[in-house]
C-alpha cells in the first residue's frame, strides 16, 4: 500500500510540475513587462491631468450675437512614442460647461460634445477648435451654428501636465 501511495505522490507531483512551471513563467514575463516601463505597448497610459479653464467671448452672426461664458474642461495626457521618439500630447477639450446667451432675445444656447486633439509635446501651444452650438429650445440641427474656441496652454514637458491655461470664444472666419 505504501508503494502505491509513493507512486501516486510521484504522479501527482509530475502532473503539477507543468502548472507550477507555467505560473513561474507567467510571473517572470509580468516582471519583465513591468521593467519595460512606459516603453511597453502593454503599459497603462499615464493618467490625464485635468484643469477647468475660464472661457468667454462673443460669436456674432444671424439671427443674433451670442455671448459665451463658463469653464472648459481641458485634459492633457503625455503619450510616449517608443518607435519614433516623438512624444505626443493628447488633449480632450470639453466645452459642455460653457453656455451662451443671445444678445437680443436672451435665448439660451448650448454647446455639444468634447473635442480630441493631438499635438507634438512642447512647452506651450495655441489650440483652436470649432464647436457647434444651438438654441436650447430648438428641436432641429438645422439651426446649429459654429463658434471658435482658442486656448493658450503651457505644459510641463516631462509629465504633460498643464501649468497655465487661458481661453476665449470668437466668431469663425471661414473663407467664402
Amino acid at each position: 500500500m505504501t508503494i502505491q501511495r509513493a507512486f501516486l505522490a510521484v504522479l501527482l507531483s509530475l502532473a503539477a510540475a507543468p502548472a507550477l512551471a507555467q505560473e513561474a513563467i507567467s510571473a517572470d514575463s509580468t516582471a519583465s513587462m513591468d521593467s519595460l516601463g512606459s516603453t511597453s505597448l502593454f503599459a497603462a497610459p499615464p493618467p490625464a491631468q485635468t484643469a477647468l479653464v475660464p472661457i468667454r467671448g462673443v460669436v456674432s452672426g444671424s439671427p443674433e450675437s451670442v455671448s459665451f461664458s463658463g469653464e472648459a474642461k481641458v485634459s492633457s495626457r503625455h503619450a510616449a512614442d517608443p518607435d519614433f521618439n516623438r512624444p505626443r500630447l493628447v488633449l480632450t477639450i470639453d466645452l459642455r460647461g460653457v453656455a451662451g446667451v443671445g444678445s437680443s432675445t436672451g435665448a439660451k444656447y448650448v454647446v455639444y460634445g468634447p473635442e480630441l486633439v493631438q499635438r507634438q509635446l512642447a512647452a506651450s501651444h495655441t489650440v483652436e477648435i470649432t464647436f457647434p452650438f444651438k438654441s436650447s429650445t430648438s428641436t432641429t440641427a438645422a439651426t446649429a451654428r459654429t463658434g471658435v474656441a482658442s486656448f493658450m496652454l503651457d505644459f510641463d514637458v516631462e509629465t504633460g501636465a498643464m501649468t497655465a491655461a487661458s481661453g476665449s470664444v470668437s466668431t469663425p472666419n471661414f473663407p467664402r
